[in-house]
């Protein structure tokens, strides 16, 4: 994997597509086995009713765009996009259900959205905002789309602390190849500590921004089989695992197991896990007048 010393946001959006799209196929596999749950509290959170027309943003393999597309129902609609080609096309032969809404998968940038301003009555972004470029030019582009009264939910990753099902991992990763950290790059835990993703929602111009965090704990067999995991199917994280030089990541992968012996349990291994989730409604026409000080109409 090339090395890059500064940041520059372009290179980085290229990099991420490659990288995402290599590790499509792992990704949706490890999102099979343990997001599922995750994801069912997210798209109730969202508040997402039966009729609306639904945006997912960075839709991965496609699991909440499935689950939004059920909550809407026939009535409904869903748009999923996603900068990986190869992430839409695992997710474009998802079955549905029936009693589904219809499902239009595009590859967009979630920075530079392609669609009209209040397109949308919910705009939905799981495990995507942290990875972006730019983080707050995303949040904007999905409150552009959201329609006046309309709800921007997104989840993201908790503080790196309490989220050691990556932490553990990433964190020695940087101990034993610390080229591997760009300056100035964005990391999955920056939303992860009180308030920050709800000041986020609340720069982007929403309102009324409400959170929650959910902790537990994913259950492996062994620490053996959490490593198998994550270096095959844990997305940037795996992919540059699986770049290393046998030795570097020989020795990645004894100390990660020598950590993980912490969390071996009568059961077998059990990390714990957090994610924060947030959402916002954008201000209608006038109530954005009032906060101004213009006149309502």
């Amino acid at each position: 994997m090339e090395k890059t010393s500064t940041f520059d946001p372009k290179a980085f959006d290229q990099m991420s597509a490659g990288i995402w799209n290599e590790a499509a196929q792992h990704y949706d596999q490890l999102s099979r086995l343990l997001f599922g749950a995750v994801t069912d509290e997210f798209i109730r959170f969202s508040g997402i009713r039966p009729g609306e027309k639904v945006l997912d943003i960075a839709c991965g393999p496609g699991a909440a765009s499935l689950r939004a597309a059920a909550a809407v129902g026939p009535r409904g609609t869903v748009d999923a996009v996603d900068f990986a080609e190869k992430m839409i096309s695992i997710a474009s032969t998802r079955p549905r259900r029936d009693d589904s809404a219809p499902i239009v998968w595009r590859r967009m940038d979630a920075q530079r959205l392609e669609f009209p301003g209040g397109s949308f009555d919910a705009v939905i972004c799981q495990l995507g905002l942290m990875l972006f470029a730019r983080p707050k030019l995303a949040l904007g582009e999905m409150a552009r789309v959201a329609k006046p009264g309309g709800r921007v939910s997104c989840l993201v990753q908790g503080e790196a602390a309490k989220m050691l099902f990556t932490s553990l991992l990433n964190k020695t990763m940087v101990k034993h190849v610390p080229e591997l950290k760009i300056p100035g790059a964005p990391t999955i835990y920056d939303f992860g500590p009180p308030g920050v993703l709800e000041d986020a929602l609340s720069q982007a111009g929403l309102a009324r921004v409400e959170s929650r965090r959910l902790s537990g704990k994913f259950h492996f067999e062994s620490p053996q089989a959490y490593w198998e995991t994550m270096a095959s199917g844990a997305g940037r994280t795996g992919v540059l695992i699986q770049s290393l030089e046998p030795a570097k990541r020989q020795a990645l992968k004894e100390e990660v197991l020598a950590k993980s012996a912490a969390f071996v349990t009568p059961d077998g291994f059990e990390i714990p896990y957090e994610f924060v989730m947030a959402r916002g409604l954008k201000k209608s026409n006038a109530a954005a007048g009032k906060a101004s000080g213009a006149p309502s109409a």
